[in-house]
């Protein structure tokens, strides 16, 4: 069952559904591979925002990191 639903607009555009779920047995086979198309870019793209959170972690971690060592160098305290 895949956790998506392809919604076709008026317009010719479509739109992704992710409340609703779409079981295999209701697609047509070329329906089946765009859905699996579809399935394949999202999963993609999470991949590609847990990389973007994870970067932005670090480099906050860093940047903390070198704020605490010019306030020692300073003998400035910072709460944590």
């Amino acid at each position: 069952m895949f956790n998506f639903r392809l919604i076709n607009t008026q317009d010719g555009n479509q739109i992704i559904d992710t409340t609703l779920k779409t079981p295999y047995n209701s697609l047509t086979p070329v329906e089946m591979l765009e859905y699996i198309e579809v399935d394949e870019r999202l999963e993609y793209m999470k991949r590609i925002e847990r990389r973007q959170r994870k970067e932005a972690q670090k480099h906050r971690g860093l940047l903390h990191r070198i704020i605490k060592n010019v306030a020692c160098i300073c003998n400035i305290a910072i709460l944590e």
